[in-house]
């Protein structure tokens, strides 16, 4: 037995795999690497003396706070730990998983690894993602405690020759396999017509030792990964699935051999060589299914290019796209992809965003037009001024994003993994009682009971049941991909089917979001609406000079406003700078900006303390509004229009009145979602007749209007403790908290960052209208995956109690096991794969 070894700093156990490091010609032991760092430190700088513990120092305590190092009573504690807030996230390939039971090996190996938050392996895109301390233990040792469990791991990248070389070693094993399988067949039936006509004393002798010949390749080389997997289960004291097939070929080859030696001519061969061929087969078609349903990772890989065509000094370079910076200038020709998220800065074309949005139709970009990262240029020369850095694109995002989705795991998923786990020491048991209870009690021979117990082991091989969830759930991941919508999270897939109140926020999600200034009125003056066509001629208008000063006034605080508004990027604020850009304003510079969160903004422009908000931001800096004013606001509001107030050195100067248009397809979407027994919440900042005239529009169920960002969480809150599953749609800054407390936030892709965030779906959004239909098939994209995976447990399940029940009567034999093993597994890849081919657009509006 090793000598259990305690950690020379924090005092936790080592484990089964010490660092070790010699101090002056003395041994010293470690759980972490920042522990022995940590120790060293100390060491240099005399800290550790006699009779003193290091866990008194003071930089021990230091680095006990950051997290470098262990805490004993915390590793002691029965309560979950939060994971540290300097956790960092690896992406691993791991090759060599063959059901559920190997990710949840792994993930258990994993988490008593010290320096480990957490890690979650998915069995169906072969991928895990680790949560880990850097300064506790190293990448190579996370890699190399999977190495140990009999998996190969590494990084993951698009383009793995890892995973080129397994498929080619698989292809390799299978192919012999089926061939010395076929001449064994073949050899055997000599040896089955013995039992009806006497055959030479030569062949009966030797032609058992070349069925031997011929079938040990196949046990021990083709076979080689399912008994590898079994043993290293058993030294991680883990029963597996491929324990059941190991006994099983072991089983029927050992009883053979021993035949063969004894000169009997009741062999086996046939029957272990044919479960090796067919499993192997089996997985063959599996790691094909799983490939095809993650191809679109690569895909979204392969729209990144490695290099750009960067523009400097008048002369076109090369350089890897990790060297671009923002600001930068790149040039893209007819036909490349698009490196980075920018600004054109010269030059017309049309795009190819079908990848990222899921239209196929062409994109029209002109200069002061984006364009976002993997889309194709299809002509023309575009000059573009870098906004993002490639890793922190558009479709860098997206990538890990869809990364993130095929990582995690839904509580179903788990839920069969634990049957799984409980379901195969059951079927060991069953095979046990099948083999002894027929033979002890002499109803049969040792032959037959032993094949009837292989049978069993076979027969409930849980291939099927392993693959039943993970298969679909990604082959829908990707169906959703294709059409537009990333998803986060795979629980999100459950969680959509409960949903019974939706709430969608008005500006951006049911408005267009491109608000247009309509009137900016001086409050002084108390006259009508001024349209942006006379104000941009007054010349040509029939105006009195009270009116032309009037103009000018408008004028003057328009500048005031514009400058103070290019500090906002609310829709609002955008539609003012861009009337000032287009009059030729001159805007000065602003100082002691503020932005108050769903009211408005405030700042000092040329000295005076110029604010533009709502009502509320007016009433909270004690601006005065008269009768005459809010009667007016009133009229405009009730007709569904914007009205922001404006002023400077605490008095109310001007209105501005703004426009937006609602989204042609909300309606449609309103009445589904209503079909559906939905209901429809409209939420917003803007003044209640203003959001009110907006939900008489859409057909909405009830509203709140004026509500800031916090509060758009309360209403989500207070919907939750009245018993409704809520989803949120939203896609500004401010709708980021009620995303996050919603059971489930979606995300419009044009919107804020930290929206998308926040939001376990992200719809992306093309050109055309349409994006809204995209929320309507997330629903249905849940509705159908669920449909496929409740089929396919069924079926595995119906399989797996019908296939058990023969095999211990036995009317099943060994070959015609593992033929129906093959099958049940070959209809759930089938099933699967429905959804890959599936278009999920159900709506069509006019």
């Amino acid at each position: 037995m090793p000598v259990a070894r305690e950690c020379d700093l924090c005092g936790l156990g080592c484990g089964k795999h010490p660092l070790e490091h010699r101090v002056h010609d003395s041994a010293r032991f470690f759980c972490c690497l920042g522990c022995m760092n940590v120790y060293l430190i100390l060491w240099e700088s005399g800290a550790i003396q006699p009779g003193r513990s290091p866990r008194d120092t003071a930089l021990f305590q230091r680095s006990l706070a950051l997290g470098l190092i262990s805490n004993r009573i915390d590793s002691e504690s029965s309560a979950p730990r939060s994971a540290p807030a300097n956790t960092e996230e690896l992406l691993l390939h791991v090759s060599g998983m063959w059901c559920t039971s190997c990710s949840w090996l792994i993930e258990h190996a994993l988490s008593k690894l010290p320096g480990i938050a957490r890690s979650e392996a998915s069995f169906a895109s072969d991928l895990v993602k680790v949560h880990y301390i850097p300064q506790s233990i190293p990448r190579e040792r996370i890699l190399s405690r999977i190495t140990s469990l009999g998996y190969q791991a590494e990084e993951y990248s698009a383009d793995s020759e890892t995973a080129d070389a397994e498929r080619r070693d698989w292809i390799l094993r299978t192919g012999l396999a089926a061939f010395l399988w076929i001449n064994v067949m073949s050899l055997s039936l000599t040896l089955y017509a013995g039992y009806f006509e006497q055959i030479s004393v030569s062949v009966r002798r030797g032609l058992p030792f070349v069925l031997m010949a011929l079938a040990t390749p196949v046990v021990f080389y083709c076979g080689q990964p399912v008994l590898r997997l079994a043993w290293r289960g058993l030294l991680n004291r883990t029963i597996r699935m491929e324990t059941l097939l190991s006994l099983g070929i072991l089983a029927a080859y050992g009883y053979s051999v021993a035949q063969a030696f004894r000169g009997e001519i009741h062999l086996y061969f046939d029957t272990a060589t044919v479960i090796v061929t067919l499993v192997l087969a089996g997985k063959l078609i599996e790691r094909g299914a799983k490939e095809k349903v993650s191809r679109w990772i690569a895909q979204l890989h392969r729209m990144m290019p490695n290099k750009v065509r960067l523009l400097a000094a008048a002369a076109e370079r090369f350089v890897s796209v990790e060297a671009l910076e923002p600001g930068q200038t790149f040039v893209v020709k007819a036909g490349e992809r698009i490196p980075s998220d920018g600004l054109i800065v010269a030059g017309e074309s049309h795009a190819d965003e079908s990848l990222l949005t899921g239209e196929s139709a062409p994109v029209g970009k002109k200069t002061g037009e984006t364009v976002v990262a993997g889309s194709i240029n299809l002509d023309g020369i575009l000059h573009v001024q870098a906004t993002k850095s490639a890793g922190e694109s558009t479709l860098a995002r997206i990538i890990d994003l869809v990364e993130k989705a095929l990582s995690s795991r839904t509580d179903l998923e788990r839920t069969v993994d634990r049957v799984s786990r409980i379901f195969v020491p059951c079927v060991i048991l069953i095979a046990l009682l099948t083999f002894f209870i027929p033979w002890l009690t002499g109803r049969t021979h040792l032959a037959p009971a032993l094949m009837r117990a292989i049978t069993v082991l076979v027969i409930a091989c849980p291939c099927a049941l392993g693959l039943a969830t993970p298969l679909a759930i990604t082959a829908a991941f990707g169906a959703a991909s294709r059409s537009g919508i990333l998803v986060r999270d795979g629980r999100v897939l459950e969680t959509l089917r409960r949903i019974d109140a939706v709430i969608l926020d008005k500006t951006g999600t049911v408005t267009e979001g491109r608000f247009s200034l309509l009137g900016f009125v001086p409050c002084r003056a108390r006259q009508a609406v001024s349209s942006l066509a006379g104000l941009a001629n007054p010349a040509g208008s029939n105006v009195t000079s009270d009116s032309e000063s009037d103009y000018i006034s408008a004028n003057d605080t328009l500048s005031l406003l514009a400058s103070l508004e290019r500090y906002s990027e609310h829709p609002l604020g955008v539609a003012v700078a861009e009337s000032a850009r287009k009059r030729g304003l001159a805007l000065p510079d602003v100082t002691s900006v503020e932005i108050h969160k769903g009211r408005g903004i405030t700042g000092v422009v040329e000295g005076k303390s110029v604010f533009a908000g709502n009502r509320r931001l007016a009433g909270d800096l004690g601006i005065r509004l008269d009768d005459c004013s809010m009667l007016q606001v009133n009229t405009w509001e009730q007709e569904g229009k914007t009205v922001a107030f404006v002023g400077y050195d605490g008095e109310l100067t001007a209105l501005a009145v703004f426009g937006d248009q609602i989204k042609p397809d909300v309606r449609e979407l309103i009445r589904e979602f209503h079909r559906r027994h939905i209901q429809v919440h409209l939420v917003s900042g803007d003044a209640h007749a203003t959001t009110q005239y907006a939900a008489s529009q859409i057909g909405a169920d009830s509203f709140a209007a004026e509500v800031l960002p916090q509060e758009k969480a309360t209403f989500v809150r207070n919907l939750q403790e009245g018993g409704s599953t809520v989803a949120m749609v939203g896609d500004g800054i401010n709708d980021a908290p009620a995303l996050a407390q919603a059971d489930l936030g979606i995300a419009l892709s044009s919107g804020a960052d930290i929206a998308m965030q926040a939001a376990a779906v992200v719809i992306m959004q093309g050109p055309a209208h349409g994006s809204l239909r995209k929320m309507l098939d997330v629903f249905d994209l849940s509705r159908l995956a669920i449909r496929v995976v409740r089929q396919n447990l069924f079926w595995a399940f119906f399989y797996n109690i019908i296939g058990i029940t023969l095999a211990v009567t036995g009317v099943l034999s060994p070959i015609f096991a593992a033929g129906a093993m093959l099958l049940s597994s070959t209809s759930v890849v089938a099933n699967s794969l429905r959804l890959s081919r599936r278009d999920f657009r159900t709506i069509s509006v006019n």
